[in-house]
């Protein structure tokens, strides 16, 4: 299985029934997941946290992830600069900050 989030490490591999299956942990929640769960909307295959940090947006982002119970979770982001929290960058970053704007421009100008 391809994993691509920088958040989602091997924890651990143990054999079952004769195969090798793999325990996954979610760095930012601190969680652990299992195969079946990576393909889950509630865990990793809703989540937009990979998609929008590898889309390089202004380096005051932090990304947050909380699994409140087995089944649920919950997504959210805070500026370290101005101390905000938001559930999606663009409510904010994208029309309200300028120096997300300045940012943008300047991953332009270094491609």
């Amino acid at each position: 299985m391809n994993i691509s989030c920088r958040y989602l490490i091997k924890f651990k591999s143990y054999r079952s029934l004769g195969s090798v299956a793999n325990i996954y942990k979610c760095v930012l929640a601190n969680a652990l997941l299992t195969i079946k769960d990576l393909r889950q909307d509630w865990a990793c295959k809703g989540c937009v946290i990979p998609q929008i940090m590898d889309n390089k947006p202004c380096k005051y982002l932090v990304p947050h992830k909380h699994f409140t119970i087995r089944g649920s979770s919950h997504t959210w982001f805070s500026c370290k600069l101005l101390n905000i929290v938001m559930d999606l960058p663009a409510e904010f970053c994208h029309s309200n900050c300028a120096l997300f704007e300045q940012n943008q421009e300047a991953n332009k100008h270094k491609e």
